[in-house]
């Protein structure tokens, strides 16, 4: 599903021109040997974390029903995991490297989430579920050092950094089976031990759901 997400943002970003060419878009981490191999304009998108918003953490079961809308299993809801990219222009001039990351930028900024026309498989089936892909676009990315660390480790020349932070929902848990359906309207009775009769309280009937409460009072034997 990440390689969903990756496949995604690329497909955005390649619809693109600048000066009438579509840019490659590369995935590899941006070091000194790919940096050289590079034959054409390229965006860069190299994934560097995944993390949990654990903001978005939730332990209320969901219910899986049938065309009857009887629940027959119940499942943990989605958990939700920050994807966080670095972008990257490379060309030969700075001054291209410069055009060609403002058009990512301005790309990027039109929406707030993928569109779900550049999603496929199983991004497809988080869609089905009401879920949207939501996207941040050039926020601070975990420390002030962290570019200047990045190419360091990379071996390349240093490059100015869009962050790009796409949330994906990732299915948690086992499906459980539901129990049996309930057919029969809950008893709750409530003896007053100073008398000889007791409260019986019925909730709703299954089968009548609309009836409300019934009350009724029997003698205690």
């Amino acid at each position: 599903m990440i390689g969903d997400v990756v496949r995604a943002i690329a497909a955005m970003l390649a619809a693109e021109q600048v000066a009438g060419v579509h840019p490659t878009v590369a995935f590899e981490a941006p070091k000194k040997d790919w940096a050289a191999a590079r034959t054409s304009p390229t965006l860069n998108l190299f994934l560097a974390d995944i993390r949990e918003d654990l903001t978005r953490r939730t332990t209320t079961l969901v219910k899986e029903k049938n065309a009857d809308g009887v629940a027959e299993y119940y499942r943990q809801p989605f958990r939700f995991y920050d994807l966080t990219f670095t972008l990257t222009a490379w060309t030969n001039r700075p001054e291209d490297d410069y055009a060609l990351l403002g058009l990512a930028l301005i790309c990027l900024n039109r929406y707030d989430y993928v569109p779900p026309s550049f999603c496929s498989d199983e991004l497809q089936a988080f869609l089905d579920e009401g879920h949207v892909l939501n996207m941040r676009v050039g926020g601070k990315i975990f420390s002030d050092r962290f570019a200047t660390e990045l190419f360091s480790a990379m071996g390349t020349d240093y490059h100015a950094i869009v962050s790009v932070v796409i949330t994906l929902p990732v299915p948690a848990g086992v499906r459980e089976p539901a129990g049996p359906p309930q057919t029969q309207p809950p008893r709750i009775g409530v003896t007053d031990t100073r008398g000889p009769s007791t409260d019986e309280i019925l909730g709703r009937d299954p089968k009548d759901p609309d009836a409300g409460l019934r009350t009724r009072t029997r003698a205690t034997p």
